[in-house]
């Protein structure tokens, strides 16, 4: 399935080319978006989500009543990478249900090394962005806890960097690939699909608090626009990766 194409000139006749985001010869044109997964499916998904963030809120205010001390960190890295791994699966098996292509999921293609600098650069420009309006939001709110500890020897490092990698290039394809285009196409509307998808990421971190609920849905619509507005998810797929590397590592 393609959701955008080009057409170039070559000698006399005009070629058509897709899915594409050539950063040489500008923005794509966009389609109509269609159906990337059957809506049940995408009903079960979010029925899956707003199960594990009533799980996670009841499991954190149990925590908080009994004053339990927080669980290792290594298992709970493990099975973060493991729940990435899975709803990105269950996101493909969506899409193969509509012969919807992965790579069509991602958009973009990569055909010289200016166009991965291009994409390297909008990344580069998102995380600095984000770092700047949560530096902003920490003077008038004041700093949020962190939400998970920090790695505290070697394997948690490795693991801090798995969980971040799996993180930026799993969540981006299922929030602002597989969700973003499945409500663009439920609603006709590529702002709604940005802003429901959005909300959808945001929810399942409301345990958390309603501070960093908030902070992840905004972030979920600044890397939705970009998204939309490239065709494509590798800068918000390296920018997610980043951002959690340097959180975790880094304390940025």
């Amino acid at each position: 399935m393609t959701f955008y194409r080009r057409g170039r000139i070559v000698g006399s006749k005009t070629t058509t080319e897709g899915p594409i985001d050539d950063c040489i010869i500008g923005r794509p044109t966009p389609r109509k978006a269609q159906l990337v997964a059957p809506v049940w499916h995408t009903l079960v998904f979010l029925a899956v989500f707003a199960a594990l963030a009533t799980l996670g809120w009841l499991a954190s205010a149990r925590t908080h009543a009994t004053n339990q001390v927080s669980p290792r960190l290594a298992p709970l890295q493990v099975q973060a990478i493991i729940f990435e791994w899975i709803t990105l699966g269950w996101a493909w098996f969506g899409a193969w249900r509509k012969k919807v292509r992965f790579r069509d999921l991602i958009g973009g293609r990569w055909p010289n090394a200016k166009a991965i600098l291009l994409d390297f650069a909008l990344g580069a420009g998102l995380w600095v962005l984000w770092i700047s309006i949560s530096r902003i939001g920490s003077m008038i709110f004041g700093r949020a806890a962190a939400s998970v500890p920090y790695p505290s020897n070697l394997v948690e490092g490795v693991l801090a960097v798995a969980v971040a990698v799996s993180a930026g290039f799993c969540e981006e394809v299922v929030f602002r690939g597989y969700f973003q285009k499945q409500f663009w196409a439920l609603s006709g509307s590529s702002i709604a699909a940005i802003v429901l998808q959005a909300a959808v990421f945001g929810i399942p971190h409301v345990y958390q608090g309603v501070r960093l609920a908030t902070e992840a849905t905004g972030y979920g619509l600044l890397f939705g626009a970009l998204a939309h507005w490239r065709a494509s998810l590798r800068p918000g797929i390296l920018a997610h990766g980043w951002s959690d590397i340097a959180a975790r590592l880094l304390r940025i």
